[in-house]
């Protein structure tokens, strides 16, 4: 999606583009968010993995604050 910060999505924060994914994840396996235990997101380039921004993404999905990533 994008390359060396270039790209029409280079200003995009890494939780607005997650956050459609794990609502669709939900809505696709038809599954309750209340009911997931645990989110696993790999990142290579963020510093401590991106996990404040996976985080946020999750909360920004509906997940409760129960949940794991």
């Amino acid at each position: 999606m994008t390359r060396a910060k270039k790209g029409p999505q280079k200003d995009t924060g890494t939780e607005a583009m997650l956050r459609p994914v794990l609502e669709a994840v939900a809505k696709q396996a038809n599954i309750e968010k209340s009911l997931v235990e645990d989110i696993v997101i790999g990142n290579v380039l963020c510093g401590g993995a991106g996990s404040t921004n996976a985080r946020m993404a999750m909360y920004l999905a509906g997940y409760p604050d129960t949940t794991c990533v």
